[in-house]
C-alpha cells in the first residue's frame, strides 16, 4: 500500500508505515465517536483516503492487507458448518440467478460507460466488469485495453460502494438477530492460531496462480472444510478482527491517489454515474432475490453489491446478518465472471458493435 513514491523521499519505511498505521487508527476512533456503520473499516478508509489525496507518503507493512483478509477469511469459513451449507446449497439456483442479472448490468455499464467518458469497447468492458481490480487490469492488458482507466474504473466503483452499501443498508435495511456465540479465547488459542498459520501459508503459495481473491478464498475454505468436519468450534477474538479490519480499511482508502484520479477527471466522473446506476441495480436484484428466498432484503443487497468480498461480509458480521450466505453469493459471482470472462467479452464485442453500426447509419441517414 503506497501513495507516490516520490512523496515518501526523506521518510523511512518504518516512519511511513507508523503514519498509515496511527491515521488508521484514528479513523477508526473517529468512526466510532460518530457512529459510522462498519467504523473499524469505514473510518480508516476515509481517513486514509483524505491523506493520500493530500499526498501522504503511506505505507502498509508487507502483506498486511493479506494477513487481514486471513483473519477474517477464516472467521467467515468458520460458519459454514454443515447445518449453513444444507442451507446454502439450496439457495444455489437463485446464486446463479444473481449472477447472470449482475453480468447483464455490468454489460448495460460498458455500454454506458462507452458512450460517456468516450474510450474503446475492450477498455469499457474490462473497466465495468463485475471482478477484482488486479485481475481485470491484467486481462485488460493482454487484450489490448488501456488498464490505466480499467484501474481507476474499478476503483472508483469498489470503493463507492464500499463506503456508501453499508450506511444505506443500516439506514434503509434492518439489522438481523444472528449472535456469534461467545467462545473463550484461552480455550481455543493454539488451534485457531495453527489454522491462521496454515491458511496464510497456503494463501502465500496460491498466490503466485493469480486465483481471485486468494487471501480471502483460501481461508475461506480452510475454514469451512475445519466447521463441517465438525471441529472446533473456534472463533476470532474480536480484537484481532478489529485489527483487520482498520488495516483493510486503511489499505483501500490509501489507494485513492490524488494523481491517479486528477489525471483522468472524464473517467473519474463516468466511474462514479456507472456506481450509482450499479448500485441502485443492486438493489433491484436484491429485490428479485428475496422474492425467491427467504432473504431479507439487506442480506440480499450485501449479497449481490459487486464490490469487495471481504467488506460486505464485515457489513453483514456487523449487523449481525447471514454472513455465510453473503459470502456464498459473492464467491458466486467472481466465479462464474472470472471462468466466463472470455466469453462474455466476446458477445459484448459483437454487442456493442451492432450498436455501433447502428450509430453510423443513423448519423449518416441525417
Amino acid at each position: 500500500m503506497s501513495s507516490d513514491p516520490k512523496a515518501g523521499a526523506g521518510f523511512s519505511n518504518l516512519t511511513r508505515i507508523a503514519m498509515s498505521l496511527t491515521i488508521g487508527a484514528a479513523g477508526a476512533l473517529f468512526g466510532v465517536v460518530v457512529g459510522l456503520p462498519l467504523p473499524y473499516m469505514l473510518g480508516p478508509l476515509l481517513f486514509g483516503a483524505l491523506a493520500a489525496f493530500a499526498g501522504a507518503p503511506l505505507l502498509m507493512f508487507p502483506y498486511g492487507r493479506e494477513m487481514g483478509q486471513v483473519v477474517v477469511g477464516i472467521g467467515i469459513g468458520l460458519r459454514f458448518t454443515p447445518v449453513v451449507v444444507v442451507a446454502t446449497l439450496k439457495l444455489l439456483p437463485v446464486m446463479l440467478l444473481s449472477t447472470v442479472l449482475i453480468m447483464i448490468t455490468t454489460t448495460g455499464a460498458a455500454l454506458l460507460m462507452r458512450r460517456l467518458a468516450q474510450v474503446d469497447r475492450t477498455t469499457a468492458f474490462f473497466s465495468t466488469a463485475a471482478a477484482g481490480i488486479i485481475e481485470m487490469a491484467v486481462i485488460a492488458t493482454q487484450k489490448g485495453a488501456d488498464s490505466s482507466i480499467v484501474a481507476v474504473t474499478h476503483l472508483v466503483r469498489v470503493t463507492t460502494i464500499v463506503a456508501t452499501v453499508p450506511i444505506l443498508v443500516t439506514l434503509f435495511g434492518t439489522h438481523g438477530h444472528l449472535q456469534q456465540a461467545h467462545i473463550p479465547f484461552d480455550t481455543e488459542a493454539i488451534p485457531l492460531i495453527g489454522l491462521l498459520l496454515v491458511a496464510g501459508a497456503l494463501g502465500y503459495l496460491i498466490a503466485p496462480l493469480r486465483i481471485p481473491n486468494t487471501w480471502l478464498m483460501v481461508p475461506v475454505l480452510l475454514g469451512a472444510l475445519v466447521a463441517g468436519l465438525g471441529f472446533g468450534p473456534y472463533a476470532i477474538p474480536r480484537i484481532l478482527l478489529t485489527v483487520a479490519q482498520v488495516v483493510i480499511g486503511t489499505w483501500i482508502g490509501s489507494r485513492f491517489r490524488r494523481d491517479v484520479l486528477t489525471r483522468l477527471p472524464r473517467i473519474t466522473i463516468t466511474a462514479l454515474i456507472i456506481t450509482f446506476y450499479l448500485i441502485v441495480s443492486a438493489m433491484v436484484i436484491a429485490t428479485i432475490v428475496v422474492a425467491l428466498s427467504d432473504l431479507s432484503f439487506t442480506t440480499a443487497v450485501l449479497a449481490v453489491a459487486p464490490a469487495g468480498i471481504t467488506e460486505m461480509v464485515l457489513t453483514a458480521t456487523a449487523m449481525h446478518l447471514d454472513a455465510a450466505t453473503v459470502t456464498a453469493f459473492q464467491i458466486m459471482r467472481i466465479a462464474v465472471v472470472m471462468t466466463t470472462i472470455q466469453f462474455t467479452f466476446a458477445a459484448f464485442d459483437k454487442l456493442s458493435e451492432k450498436f455501433a453500426t447502428q450509430d453510423r447509419h443513423s448519423n449518416e441517414s441525417e
